[in-house]
C-alpha cells in the first residue's frame, strides 16, 4: 500500500519550472576554490595555458609577489610574469620595509622615503615585464611586519590566490600565518 502511494506521488512530481531570466548559482566552498586554483597552477606550469585560463575566467584573480626588502630578483620577476600570463591573473608586487612606528624622527622619514624610491625602481622592472604581456600590475609599499602587510593587502585587494616569494625566512613566516598558498622559489646559483 505504501509503495503504491509512493509510486503515484512520483508520477505526479515534476521539477519546478525555472524562468529563463533566473540564474541559479550554487555557493562555492573554500576547498573547491583552492582545488581549482591548484589545478590551474598545475596546467600553467605544465605549459597548457589555455586550460588554466578557462579555469580562471570567473573573476580577475591576483598573484602577490613578495620581494626581498626593496628589490625583486630576476628569477621571481620571470616566474611571476610567466605564471600570471598562463593563468590570466593580475600581479601585485609588495615591498615591505622594516621601519615602523607612529613617531619617526626626520631621519626615519628620510629612510622610509629612500626605501620607497628604491622599491618603486625595482618594481618598475616587474611592471614593464607585466605590461609587455598585458598583465594588470600594482605595486604597494608597506612598513612593519611582513605577515601583517600581506594580510592587509589580502583585505584591500581581494581575490589574491597565491603568494610568491624567494626569501626562505618570509616563506616560513607566511606559511604559518596565512590561509593563502605560499610558493617559495629556490634560486640555484
Amino acid at each position: 500500500m505504501v509503495f503504491k502511494r509512493f509510486r503515484e506521488f512520483l508520477k505526479g512530481w515534476r521539477k519546478p519550472h525555472k524562468p529563463a531570466e533566473v540564474e541559479v548559482k550554487r555557493q562555492r566552498h573554500l576547498g573547491a576554490d583552492y582545488e581549482e586554483a591548484m589545478l590551474a597552477v598545475t596546467f600553467a606550469e605544465a605549459g597548457v595555458p589555455e586550460e588554466a585560463i578557462l579555469l580562471t575566467r570567473r573573476e580577475k584573480r591576483k598573484i602577490l609577489v613578495l620581494g626581498q626588502e626593496d628589490s625583486f630578483t630576476e628569477a621571481i620577476t620571470e616566474y611571476a610574469t610567466l605564471l600570471a600570463e598562463r593563468l590570466g591573473y593580475g600581479l601585485i608586487a609588495l615591498s615591505v620595509g622594516n621601519t615602523s612606528g607612529k613617531f619617526l624622527s626626520p631621519f626615519g622619514h628620510h629612510l622610509r622615503d629612500q626605501f620607497r624610491g628604491q622599491a618603486q625602481e625595482a618594481a618598475a622592472v616587474l611592471g614593464k615585464k607585466a605590461a609587455q604581456k598585458n598583465i594588470p600590475f600594482t605595486h604597494v609599499v608597506k612598513f612593519g611586519d611582513v605577515s601583517k602587510a600581506v594580510e592587509e593587502i589580502n583585505k584591500e585587494y581581494r581575490r589574491i590566490e597565491l603568494v610568491i616569494t624567494d626569501s626562505p625566512a618570509k616563506h616560513q613566516e607566511l606559511h604559518a600565518r596565512l590561509n593563502v598558498p605560499v610558493f617559495g622559489l629556490k634560486i640555484h646559483q
